[in-house]
Order: structure tokens, then C-alpha cells, then sequence
């Protein structure tokens, strides 16, 4: 299925080094990158010459060193006129296949584009201020780009550790890795390296740092190119260098049966601690902040503390001051991580308002609610500077429903490997009016809510919405949604729904399955679309399954005329609508054509085509023609859909059945080496999530 041409390329792959000289069928790259004027139209429609321009781009090889990349751009259609005259060419105007960007170079042909290369997008497995107890240290980083190829979405990345000396530790990582998670069941392709930190200084607050070397494009910094660190989109990292132990460590336990605050003791050995447990854990972090400043010299300062609780229920009361901490946040977890649904922190029935420090880290606990409509976890943040982690934990209702000031004032609110008890999800990544929460989640079961700002190997959600600034919340920027499951039957908005400004740091959509069942009527995906005015660029849409319902993507159906675009690669939609100018009858509407002409689109399959006609054209939602590789009108491939279109019950199995004609795509056009239920590439993979068949 796919074209191979004379220089012994794909179309729209890459290579080192430039393309022989040729002189170009096309004059002129226009303004916007991705229209040509061409030197002979008649032969546009008879020889295959006069329909591939060679392009030399700038990029980078798996060693981070700059070359020119080679490219092949193929010329698609002869450009129509707008609405009225839609049925009409224009003279010399052409079509690509893909952009061409501002210092690209064709022989013989002038590159009068503006439009820059795509950035990347990336986002942290890692959570911010960890705590480093060995020289050698793994950090994460998951990537997405328009030009990822061979399983690989940039060509390298080099992960910096700096510590306050000036001192640097680094390492350049070019294959991808894939970590599973127990909550999910889900895996994530990301970039991991194991940093040696053993000449960066003790006791020291590291800066962590990334540098991304794209196949095509300029490298990206984290540190000048991201948020300015803290912040819920992508920014440095802070963690702790306690290699030698030198930072030092103490335990308190806390038991509500046999606990006593008068005797209980914090001690620098578990087994101490737990032989003199304290009743509550406001007292147990005060007992903390008096060892850290009699045996550490931190002064006023929980962090580095651990609070254990025993098995049994235990009821939250505050403790913001007595948890107090600088550097490292105070962590409480169950005593024996095994006994996790049977060690149980609780709001007891009652509001807490800024109960908790401004860091905190809870691990391996059942997190109950103890009231239909009260405050839980809240340390009063009113922007991203404070920060709540829970890892490992299990979130219950417990009978009480959902209120989305449950977890309140919190800031960052990172979630890793955590779970929900069955039927009892209490959806703690809600928000409440417009106060400081900003949801991250990773590998976790149901953890996501109404503000999540980055998702990654998440199953069973049911929406996500990319919401613009407002109140203490910052803008949704560079977000990453990746191989997560959304799952919806009831629905009345789209199940993933974005309407904001998508700027230069991006939005990426990869390898996601989204499931609409039940009574959900309205689309599956919906991207910059359904009167929606706000210009979208650099966004990354591959690799995902859309099942049940339409994608209604990139929309002009007013009449504001703004740019939107974005690179859609093997994605098996159901339906794909695209809505400008004929259908609006507003002559300007042509800001998104490069999505109407499929420009950065490839070998993405459209089950049942559009929702208005079943071919292509001006007044066809499917657009004006394929793009590469592009098939639609087939049957479902999956092995049990559950969707709209199979049984309508939800909780379907997309993985391709062996007999399915879905198409599959050669390692070289592959984003991705491994997907999100952990199976790998191999010789070719499936269009869609799920790379093999089940």
C-alpha cells in the first residue's frame, strides 16, 4: 500500500544527506508552506516527475549532530478556488503532501514559506522532587513529534542533571523503551536513560533537564523552550541527590488503636518507629521536624520524613504546619504496602481546608471519603507552586459519590499507578469552581477527571477537555495525551474535546483508544472543531483507535478564518469530518485546508468514511482527496466491538482480529516501536493503537 519512489525513499520519509540536484517541477513554495506554484500544469496530470519535489530540511541524526535531512514531498492536487467558485482550479496552484518550512531548500524552486518546523512535545513519567538514593538514577521521558519514523518519534534525546555547583551529569538516549503499569495494564513508549550522578554534590537540589533532537527540526531545550519551572505542563524537575545517605532519613508510625502522641518517637530506623507509634499524624510529622533539626540541622522542616500507617482506618486531621518542608515533601504510606486496601486515610466526614503541607507524597493507601460534600486534601494553593503526589494508592467513594472539591486547593496533583475501587469512583481529578488543581496522571485506573492537564497509560477514562486559563489554573500548554483508553456510553459532549488555541508548543494525541457505546451521540474526538474560532498548529494525532463515533476535526463552520493544521499518521478513525468553506458558504474559510488537502496526513483508515458523502471532494466532510495511504469504507477489523457499531455495550477488545483488512505500515513509517497493550512492531504493524493482531 505504499508508493515507493525512484530515489529508493517512502513518501514523506527522511534520510541523511541531500537529494541528487534535480530542478523542481514547482517555481515557488507559497508563504503558507504547503501550496507550490507549478512550472507546467498540463504535465501534472500525465508524468509522475512532475508530481515529487526534493526537499532538504534541517535535522538531526541519532548521535544529536545537525545534518540535512532529505526529503520527498509529493504534489497531490491542483488547488480549487473557494466557495462559490469551488468547482473551478486555480491556474498554477498545487497542493502538498507536506509542509515545507522556513529554510528548507528545492533546487530550482523559491522557498517563500514562513511556516517554522514542528516542535516537539514531551512530557515526564519522572514527578517532580524526587528523592535520589543511588548514583544511578532513571529518568523518563515520553516524546511526540510530527516526523517521528522507524519506531522512533525524534531521532535522540540527552537527559542533563545539573546540580547548584555548576557541576553536569548527562546522557544520550536514541531507542525508545515501553514500561508497563499494574493499575492500567498499560504500556508507554518513552525515552529512558540511567543518569550517572555520582560527581554532582550531596544533598544538593538537581535541576533536571532535557534536550530533544527531532529527525526534522531545531532541538528543543526543556529548559529555554518549556514552562518556566513550576508549572503542570512540561518544565524542569527538581530532585533530591541523597546518594550517600547523608541527607538522612526518619520514621514515625502512626496506629489509631495502639498509638499514643505522648509516647510515640521518631526514630531513624523503621523497626524504632514502629515499636513507638503515635496516635495522629499531625503529631507524628511534628516528631519529624524536631528530629530533622536535632540530628539533620533542618530546622522547621518535615521533608525527608516518613509517616507510616499501620493497618485500619485513619482519620485526617491537619497537619500543613507540622508538615512542613523545603526540599523533599513529607511521604506517608502504609507500613506494609501489601496491606494498601486495608490501610485506610480518611476525611472522617469532615471538611479539612488547608489541612495538608504544601508537599506531600502518599503512597500504597486507601484514599476514602468519609462525606458526600466535604474538603479532603487542600493546602490552600492558589497557583502551581504547591504539590500533591500519590502513587500506588487506591481511591474509594465509599458510597458517597463524587464532589469535585474533594481533593481541593492542591496545585500540581500527581497521580502514578493509582486505581479506584470498582463502582466507587469518587473522581478525584475533578475540579471545583475555578481554584488551583492541575491534574497529572500516569498508568493510573479512572484517575483522570475535568482537569487533566497530561494523561499517560491511563485506562478507563470517560472524557478529557482542553479547557483555556482561568482563575489559579494556567493555559493547557504542549499537553500530552498518550495510550490511554477513554471509554464513555453516555455522553453528551465529545468525549475528548479540545477548543483553545493550540500554539507552537503543541497538543499531542498518540496511541490512544476512545470508545463511544451506549446513549453518546456526540463525536468520539473532537479537535479545534464545531464552531470553534481559535487557530491550531503542531498538532500530533497518531497511532490512535476511534471506535463508535465521529471525529470531527479542525472545523471552520462560522465565519472567522483562522489557520489550523496538525500531522494525522495511522490513525483508524470511524468517521472523519472536516468542515470549511463550501459548507459554512463563507468565501474566506480557507485557514484549514492543509487539513482539507491532508497536508502532514498519512495511512490513516476511515471505517465508514464521512458523515455526508462517501467520497471525496469541496463539499465532502472527508476532504478534498485521500492522503497517502489513506483507505476508508471498511468493515470494523476488531476482534469484540462493543461500540456503536458492534454490541453497544462498552468495554469492546480493539485489538485488529488476523482476518481483518486493516492496513499495516512498514517500520520506517512507524511513530512508535511498541504500543499501549505492550506488543512490539515486528516486520509491520497495524494502522490504528494496536499494532498486531490479537
Amino acid at each position: 500500500m505504499q508508493m515507493t519512489l525512484g530515489l529508493g525513499m517512502k513518501l514523506g520519509q527522511t534520510m541523511a544527506g541531500s537529494l541528487p540536484l534535480k530542478i523542481s517541477p514547482v517555481t515557488e513554495i507559497l508563504a503558507d508552506g504547503w501550496r507550490a506554484e507549478h512550472r507546467d500544469i498540463p504535465s501534472f496530470s500525465t508524468t509522475s516527475e512532475a508530481r515529487n519535489v526534493a526537499v532538504n530540511r534541517r535535522g538531526f541524526d541519532t548521535a544529536a549532530t545537525a545534518v540535512s535531512r532529505a526529503s520527498v514531498v509529493q504534489l497531490t492536487s491542483r488547488v480549487r478556488q473557494p466557495y462559490p467558485d469551488h468547482s473551478n482550479f486555480t491556474d498554477t496552484t498545487v497542493a502538498c503532501s507536506d509542509f515545507v518550512y522556513a529554510g528548507d531548500t528545492i533546487n530550482g524552486a523559491i522557498n517563500h514559506s514562513t511556516r517554522p518546523a514542528p516542535r516537539p512535545i514531551a512530557m515526564w513519567l519522572n514527578h517532580d522532587r524526587e528523592r535520589v538514593e543511588d548514583d544511578a538514577h532513571i529518568l523518563r521521558l515520553a516524546v511526540a513529534h510530527a516526523y517521528a519514523q522507524q519506531g522512533q518519534p525524534v531521532a535522540a534525546v540527552r537527559f542533563i542533571v545539573r546540580d547548584t555547583l555548576g557541576n553536569e551529569a548527562s546522557q544520550l538516549v536514541s531507542s525508545q523503551s515501553s514500561l508497563g503499569f499494574d493499575a492500567s495494564g498499560l504500556h508507554v513508549s518513552h525515552y529512558a536513560a540511567t543518569v550517572d550522578l555520582s560527581g554532582l554534590a550531596q544533598g544538593d537540589l538537581l535541576t533536571v533537564d532535557a534536550t530533544i533532537y527531532p529527525w526534522v527540526g531545531d532541538a528543543f531545550s526543556i529548559s529555554a523552550d518549556a514552562d518556566e519551572y513550576p508549572s503542570p505542563n512540561l518544565t524542569t524537575l527538581r530532585m533530591l541527590n541523597d546518594a550517600s545517605g547523608g541527607y538522612g532519613a526518619c520514621y514515625t508510625q502512626v496506629d489509631g488503636t495502639t498509638g499514643d502522641d505522648a509516647t510515640g518517637q521518631a526514630a531513624s530506623a523503621r523497626a524504632d518507629a514502629i515499636a513507638a507509634p503515635f496516635a495522629t499524624i499531625a503529631a507524628a510529622a511534628d516528631a519529624i521536624k524536631e528530629f530533622n533539626a536535632a540530628h539533620f540541622g533542618r530546622v522547621d522542616d518535615a521533608g525527608g520524613g516518613t509517616i507510616l500507617l499501620a493497618e485500619g482506618a485513619h482519620i485526617l486531621t491537619p497537619f500543613k504546619a507540622a508538615g512542613r518542608s523545603a526540599q523533599l515533601p513529607l511521604c506517608i504510606r502504609a507500613e506494609d504496602p501489601s496491606k494498601r486496601d486495608s490501610t485506610i486515610l480518611t476525611d472522617g466526614g469532615v471538611n479539612r481546608f488547608n489541612a495538608i503541607p504544601t508537599h506531600l507524597k502518599i503512597c500504597d493507601v486507601t484514599l476514602q471519603k468519609g462525606g458526600a460534600n466535604t474538603v479532603f486534601l487542600d493546602s490552600g494553593a492558589d497557583s502551581a507552586g504547591n504539590l500533591l503526589i500519590t502513587k500506588n494508592c487506591l481511591w474509594d467513594a465509599n458510597g458517597f459519590g463524587s464532589y469535585g472539591a474533594w481533593v481541593y486547593r492542591v496545585g500540581r496533583f500527581v497521580q502514578i499507578n493509582c486505581s479506584v475501587v470498582s463502582n466507587e469512583d469518587p473522581r478525584q481529578g475533578n475540579s471545583f469552581s475555578t481554584e488551583a488543581i492541575m491534574v497529572t496522571a500516569i498508568g493510573c485506573e479512572s484517575c483522570a477527571g475535568t482537569i487533566t492537564y497530561q494523561a499517560l497509560g491511563c485506562s478507563g477514562l470517560d472524557e478529557f477537555t482542553l479547557r483555556a486559563p482561568i482563575g489559579n489554573r494556567p493555559a493547557m500548554t504542549g499537553t500530552f495525551l498518550g495510550w490511554n483508553t477513554f471509554s464513555n456510553g453516555s455522553a453528551t459532549n465529545a468525549i475528548v474535546s479540545v477548543s483553545a488555541e493550540i500554539k507552537e508548543r503543541g497538543f499531542a494525541f498518540v496511541g490512544n483508544i476512545v470508545e463511544s457505546w451506549g446513549s453518546s451521540t456526540n463525536a468520539a474526538l473532537r479537535l479545534n472543531a464545531d464552531s470553534d474560532t481559535n487557530a491550531a498548529q503542531n498538532i500530533v494525532v497518531h497511532n490512535n483507535t476511534i471506535a463508535g463515533e465521529r471525529a470531527n476535526l479542525l472545523y471552520l463552520d462560522g465565519t472567522e478564518n483562522v489557520a489550523k493544521s496538525g500531522s494525522f499518521r495511522n490513525n483508524l478513525f470511524h468517521r472523519i469530518n472536516i468542515k470549511s468553506d463550501v459548507f459554512s458558504g463563507e468565501t474566506s474559510l480557507t485557514g484549514n485546508w492543509p487539513a482539507r488537502y491532508k497536508v502532514g496526513w498519512s495511512h490513516n483508515v476511515a471505517i465508514a468514511g464521512s458523515s455526508n458523502e462517501p467520497g471525496y471532494g469541496p463539499s465532502s466532510w472527508l476532504g478534498e482527496l485521500p492522503s497517502i495511504g489513506e483507505v476508508s469504507h471498511i468493515a470494523s477489523p476488531w476482534v469484540d466491538d462493543r461500540s456503536h457499531t458492534g454490541s453497544n455495550t462498552g468495554s469492546g477488545d480493539y485489538r485488529p482480529d488476523a482476518l481483518s483488512d486493516l492496513p499495516k505500515i512498514s517500520p520506517a513509517q512507524a511513530p512508535y516501536g511498541t504500543d499501549l497493550v505492550g506488543s512490539t512492531l515486528g516486520d509491520s504493524g497495524f494502522i490504528g493503537a494496536v499494532l498486531s493482531f490479537a
